[in-house]
């Protein structure tokens, strides 16, 4: 049953490239009613593994124009490509999940302060290195995400964001829906 109580709230779900933040968002919302994923607009090219449906892809012009016309509530450029998450329909009444960079989640939380903050990460190094390197990065793309994933940790933690490691899928989604539910009922 859907949500006509309260108001929706916004969930960033932020982590480094390899930590499986694509695949647990799916699992979140087919396990919870009450939570949509947002489609994030990106102009990189989609990776043979990766659902469809997990971003809006389009062109540099296309994601330009719609920045411009202040279509975004958060954007980032990483890797020369852009990334965006449009602002929300008014009438959506379930709580939003948005799969963001920590940039992202620092601009969310500016403008929205009830947003919840949550960092997924890999249980080390290593193990990002092997979900990378399995998922069919190139070897400059890895390094560059590995460092990415050490600045991000520090800004997440600076933000004050909840950290989940996903050594267990179950687990780690569990954990969020605890962290979810939380929300809802204060």
């Amino acid at each position: 049953m859907v949500n006509t109580e309260r108001d929706p709230f916004l969930v960033v779900l932020s982590g480094p490239g390899g930590v499986g933040k694509g695949t647990l968002a799916k699992e979140l919302v087919e396990r919870d009613e009450e939570l949509i994923l947002s489609q994030s607009w990106t102009t990189r090219p989609r990776r043979n593994d990766e659902n469809p449906e997990a971003y809006k892809f389009v062109s540099h012009e296309e994601f330009l124009q719609h920045r411009e016309n202040n279509g975004f509530i958060e954007w980032n450029e990483f890797l020369g490509e852009f990334y965006g998450t449009p602002v929300p329909d008014d009438s959506i009444s379930q709580d939003i999940l948005l799969e963001i960079d920590v940039a992202g989640g620092r601009q969310i939380l500016e403008k929205h302060s009830e947003t919840v903050l949550i960092f997924l990460d890999a249980p080390d190094v290593s193990e990002q290195r092997r979900r990378l390197v399995e998922r069919g990065d190139d070897a400059i793309q890895i390094e560059q995400r590995i460092e990415e994933g050490d600045r991000e940790r520090k800004d997440a933690e600076s933000l004050g964001y909840f950290k989940v490691v996903n050594n267990d899928l179950n687990q780690a989604v569990e954990q969020i829906q605890e962290i979810i539910a939380d929300k809802r009922s204060s």
